[in-house]
């Protein structure tokens, strides 16, 4: 069968990127291979207006966040089911020092996303206060996800598959992949990037987080609540916790150091007892400066990467496939800072 693109890669990039397709009458066809230990599927999808330690605004915030919030709505209407949390994140200071710096950073920038008085949940360890940040939240990626795969698998759109590349050739100006065709190929395959012999020069950094699932009455499903890790509520008494970073590592397997680091800061988390019912590893896809990555081979026909969402892939997403998209169909200029051509 032909298609007009296909897309290697179901996490966020590639999902994002065929809806965006799909929207403007394309077909598509999704190829990826399933494995459960993919970033999209094992973050906890936060997003925020403010990040790190200096609390700075978030780089494009005001462009990306109204482009989240209708994308992933869309998509809920789309496909039937919820997946959006658009709620605070109630954020405790482990120090004096460091309320002290937060509120010598409060500038105006940010300060229209920060709520200062707020009483700490009793379960938060936070005996040097807390605020909270507002234009934020988290995204059900695993539910996401799995409802867009379905979606995707009832439009004959999908299969689930490890991408053979030695199935691939181009010819009659077509690419061609074992019993289907298309226009375009495009690679959305976040760490997994580095087995590419297309893309593989790309600089796609590994790394690696660590992530609990915990059972706790500590806490509820009123705020996202951050203490260095942070606490997202699944259901009932069970959140997701998160998360560790360990640089240019592609282990996905999870090790007892990993268990150790990640429970050292839940016990700073939370103020009363949890249990860890799973313990999970998973490979961001990310980049020195902390951009994504848009562009096109320079020598192969219409072949494109979309890459390197890192920790910020919720945000980032919904606005840079339709930026992706719009060079795919009408050879837009991607900007400098996050082209391949920075490389």
């Amino acid at each position: 069968m032909h298609y007009h693109q296909i897309i290697v890669g179901q996490g966020l990039a590639g999902s994002l990127l065929a809806y965006q397709l799909m929207k403007l009458n394309q077909q598509v066809l999704v190829v990826d291979n399933g494995k459960v230990n993919s970033s999209s599927r094992i973050a906890a999808g936060m997003y925020t207006p403010i990040s790190g330690k200096r609390m700075v605004k978030s780089w494009m915030v005001d462009t990306l966040y109204p482009e989240l919030i209708s994308t992933y709505k869309d998509l809920e209407n789309l496909l039937g089911t919820s997946f959006l949390n658009d709620i605070n994140i109630q954020m405790s200071f482990a120090s004096i020092k460091e309320q002290n710096d937060f509120y010598s950073a409060l500038n105006d920038k940010i300060k229209p996303y920060v709520i200062t008085e707020t009483t700490p949940h009793q379960g938060l360890n936070a005996p040097f206060g807390a605020v909270e940040i507002t234009h934020s939240g988290w995204l059900n990626t695993l539910v996401f996800l799995d409802a867009f795969k379905k979606y995707l698998s009832n439009k004959n759109s999908f299969i689930q598959d490890e991408f053979d590349y030695d199935a691939l050739s181009y010819r009659d100006n077509k690419w061609h992949y074992k019993n289907h065709s298309a226009n375009s190929m495009v690679f959305c395959q976040g760490y997994q990037n580095k087995n590419n012999p297309y893309f593989k020069h790309i600089p796609v950094i590994d790394n690696k987080g660590d992530v609990f699932k915990i059972k706790t009455a500590a806490l509820n499903n009123q705020k996202i609540y951050k203490r260095g890790a942070y606490a997202v509520n699944l259901f009932d008494d069970v959140f997701k916790v998160g998360a560790t970073y360990k640089w240019d590592n592609d282990n996905t397997t999870p090790t007892p150091q990993g268990y150790e680091e990640l429970k050292d800061k839940t016990d700073v988390l939370i103020h009363g007892n949890y249990e860890v019912l799973e313990h999970v590893v998973g490979i961001r896809p990310t980049t020195k400066d902390r951009r994504p990555i848009l562009g096109k081979h320079e020598q192969e026909h219409n072949m494109y990467l979309f890459n390197g969402l890192g920790s910020k892939g919720v945000l980032i997403a919904p606005y840079f496939s339709k930026i992706m998209a719009d060079f795919i169909l009408n050879n837009t200029v991607i900007d400098k800072e996050i082209s391949t051509n920075r490389f």
